[in-house]
């Protein structure tokens, strides 16, 4: 079974990286689970989280281009 990635873009960049996903889930105050959620898709990341991850871990791209989502990169 082909694990969903809903946010390709941020996928790829947090692999590229070297950024530990527990990394962001600690400066969220979140749980490893709830950043895979939000990850795939099944819970909407807050306009608080976009800025707070964007602005720690990836101050030279723009929100949007972050966190386009599948269907928008395929459109």
């Amino acid at each position: 079974m082909e694990k969903l990635v809903y946010y390709p873009v941020l996928a790829a960049e947090i692999a590229k990286r070297g950024i530990k996903k527990k990394t962001i889930a600690d400066a969220l105050g979140i749980c490893n689970r709830s950043l895979n959620n939000k990850l795939s898709g099944r819970v909407s990341f807050t306009w608080e989280e976009v800025k707070q991850i964007r602005s720690r871990f990836f101050p030279d791209m723009s929100p949007d281009e972050l966190f386009a989502t599948a269907s928008e990169k395929s459109a």
